[in-house]
């Protein structure tokens, strides 16, 4: 597990999460999406109610890493914290 503060570009070592129960449901079905196909380069995004915090989330897979579909912080991140 590899988490990345998007806007400063920094590691996160320790994140508390904290859901409604919507916002719960919304993840869990990003997530079966992502698991339906590992290798797609697709990634998904849940939102708070009012749309000001936003959650990210992919399957890293080597070959996606390989092919340099990341950002570079988060290819740094994927590199160096494996």
């Amino acid at each position: 597990m590899r988490m990345l503060d998007g806007l400063s570009s920094r590691l996160i070592e320790n994140l508390q999460l904290y859901l409604s129960a919507d916002e719960a449901k919304q993840l869990r079905d990003a997530l079966a999406r992502l698991l339906a196909d590992p290798e797609a380069t697709e990634h998904v995004h849940v939102f708070s109610r009012d749309m000001r915090v936003e959650l990210s989330a992919s399957i890293v897979t080597e070959a996606k890493v390989a092919a340099g579909g990341y950002t570079a912080a988060e290819q740094a991140l994927l590199r160096d914290h494996p």
